[in-house]
């Protein structure tokens, strides 16, 4: 990385707080800056693309390897190591370690298409990668002066929709990108500063979340289909504490929708989201617990498979809850503790989460 890259990510550090990381209430990294503390205050920090030049930490430096037997797996779990700067993949339902992408900067969030390619912010460098289930890289779409951070694609049409946190300028976008290739058009939302992530419909009905620029207070909004104008949709039954991952879940007929603090607390959950209009009505919520049995301390992305098997798979990253992080698979909706889990992977920062099947 080049000195004026630097120096643009140094810049954007002081606006910006990605997906969030669990801690007991005190800032990880005083090198951040004041801006920080609000999203500190009662769960902890959102990673920045710019941490590690700050803090003078580094990710792992290692060769990308994967094993010849994850071709022949049904469905492959892939999490993004924020801290690692490297992605993992697991074998499904076992969640045993199949192989690793390196040489990323700050990944973040992922999301898989039709062919079961994965797509994978590589926030550090202000781009979306796609590589196959095997590990080769099909496709770099630069994003440039954005960070991007989570992703969905429409299984319709393939176009590629983007959440970008913040910008060099400030204020982060949603960009669509039709048949995942740029230039992306942008959509913003007069409520959101910082948008975290992005989850297509059946529909075509993109729906995405974020906070404001204090960063304490999430919202919940969507793109109609065919609309050039984002809505904020309201919600009935619960609170969105700290935003988290967006799914359609089309057994239910509803959107997933993930809190990383549900109910104020140091834990991850997700609701159940009827949408109708501008309002969304919380009809259940699905609790998680870690391998221990005490509450997921950190669910930044989770990834909901419905076709024949139902469950929920994903990172906990416990951060300073007192746990190891690790990958997990839970029954969805019922939740509760993982049914299969890996607590071995040596995770530093797990963020995002995808499943490519076969």
């Amino acid at each position: 990385m080049n000195l004026s890259s630097k120096a643009r990510f140094v810049i954007a550090c002081a606006t910006v707080a990605l997906l969030a990381a669990c801690t007991s209430g005190e800032p990880q990294s005083a090198a951040l800056g004041p801006t920080v503390v609000n999203v500190a205050q009662s769960h902890g920090i959102i990673p920045s693309p710019a941490r590690e030049l700050l803090t003078g930490s580094h990710p792992k430096r290692l060769k990308s390897w994967v094993s010849p037997s994850a071709k022949r797996a049904p469905r492959l779990l892939f999490v993004s190591d924020y801290g690692a700067g490297l992605v993992d993949i697991f074998s499904m339902p076992a969640l045993t370690l199949k192989g690793q992408l390196t040489g990323f900067s700050s990944p973040e969030g992922m999301c898989n298409d039709a062919a079961g390619n994965i797509w994978i912010a590589n926030t550090g460098l202000s781009e979306m990668q796609q590589y196959s289930r095997t590990g080769q890289l099909l496709k770099t779409l630069p994003i440039p002066s954005e960070f991007p951070a989570s992703c969905s694609v429409n299984k319709s049409t393939n176009d590629l929709a983007v959440s970008d946190i913040v910008s060099t300028s400030g204020p982060g976008n949603i960009e669509v990108f039709t048949n995942a290739s740029g230039p992306g058009t942008v959509y913003t939302n007069t409520n959101i500063y910082e948008y975290f992530f992005v989850g297509y419909d059946i529909s075509g009905n993109l729906f995405f979340d974020g906070t404001d620029s204090s960063r304490t207070t999430s919202y919940f909004a969507e793109l109609p289909a065919g609309s050039s104008n984002t809505r904020t949709i309201n919600l009935s039954g619960a609170t969105l504490h700290l935003a988290g991952f967006v799914q359609w879940y089309y057994p239910g007929n509803y959107v997933a929708l993930g809190d990383q603090m549900c109910g104020g607390t140091t834990a991850s959950c997700v609701y159940w989201v009827a949408v109708s209009g501008s309002t969304g009505t919380v009809t259940g919520t699905t609790n998680l617990n870690s391998y221990t049995g005490g509450a997921v301390c950190d669910l930044v992305e989770g990834v909901i498979a419905a076709n024949l098997e139902k469950y929920l798979a994903g990172p906990d990253y416990e951060g300073s809850c007192g746990e190891t992080s690790t990958a997990d698979r839970w029954l969805y909706q019922a939740g509760g503790s993982p049914t299969n889990y890996n607590s071995t992977a040596n995770f530093v920062e797990p963020i995002g989460a995808a499943i490519s099947t076969k």
